[in-house]
């Protein structure tokens, strides 16, 4: 394991901290120079405040924390992404636990495993058991995108119970420490995207379309700072539902002829069908 003091140093540059801002109530400005200019790894203790007062993992400032069942679980994640929870779940069958050496591959796991169970098994309990799971190992560590999705995960199971109370109290939670997060990489942002879109999905289901607006637009506004389609077309699509709800038909036929088109552009072809079969679909034509 080695310490990137230039990635500290960059990460702290563009937060506007000076050394000694960074450090204040953590360690001595003199133990942040050492991180930048050294690379001197301090307690785990710091380096776990750090983290969080950048906003970013360890694995943003510490290499040699790669797993050898990245592969696979990045595999697992891209499934998950486009709703093919049948392949998911086969896939992590596959993964042997036994190999599982430390507890970054363990938050995968029981991530996955809570969404598979729910999606493809229609077993919340066993959902929320992994989601405990998970958020009981990365509670220390809000800033970590794995928090933010076992929230999300927890939320959908709860609506899946009817237990609405606890779905909002999780759908608070995600978009609370959504509001504060900051991406470094392409995959952070692809689950950034799609926790905001599921979040936007169930405050749908709650009949709360002023929320759902409400995440879609912060979805957007990440998409298009990184000058991406990843799911803008169904972004579009509930946003129109959300409109739809609150009778602003105008605004609902924009929403819904933007996502018609986008779908053209990303091959989307279930949303394409499922626009066309909707009687909502009819406003946008």
């Amino acid at each position: 394991m080695r310490l990137l003091g230039n990635k500290i140093k960059q990460y702290r540059k563009q937060k506007n901290l000076s050394q000694q801002e960074l450090a204040e109530g953590i360690c001595t400005q003199a133990t942040v120079s050492l991180m930048e200019k050294k690379n001197k790894v301090p307690s785990i203790k710091i380096i776990l405040q750090i983290c969080r007062r950048l906003n970013v993992s360890l694995g943003d400032i510490l290499s040699g924390l790669g797993s050898s069942m990245d592969d696979q679980f990045e595999a697992i994640s891209q499934a998950i992404r486009h709703d093919d929870y049948p392949t998911a779940g086969e896939l992590l069958t596959k993964v042997n636990m036994t190999n599982v050496q430390n507890s970054f591959d363990r938050e995968r796991y029981h991530y996955y495993r809570g969404f598979i169970e729910l999606n493809t098994h229609n077993r919340p309990d066993e959902a929320i058991f992994h989601f405990n799971l998970l958020l009981h190992r990365s509670y220390r560590m809000p800033w970590d995108l794995y928090a933010i999705v076992g929230n999300v995960g927890m939320a959908s199971a709860y609506v899946a119970r009817k237990e609405f109370d606890k779905a909002h109290y999780y759908l608070n939670e995600a978009a609370g420490y959504l509001d504060d997060f900051e991406w470094h990489d392409e995959a952070n942002f692809k689950r950034l995207v799609w926790a905001r879109y599921q979040i936007a999905l169930m405050y749908l289901e709650l009949d709360q379309p002023q929320l759902v607006i409400e995440n879609v637009e912060a979805a957007l506004t990440a998409v298009k700072k990184q000058a991406s389609l990843y799911l803008i077309d169904v972004l579009y699509e509930v946003r129109g539902q959300a409109e739809q709800a609150l009778l602003a038909t105008v605004a609902a036929k924009r929403s819904l002829t933007i996502a018609k088109t986008l779908a053209l552009v990303t091959h989307n072809v279930a949303l394409q069908e499922r626009l066309t079969r909707s009687p909502l679909g009819a406003v946008a034509d």
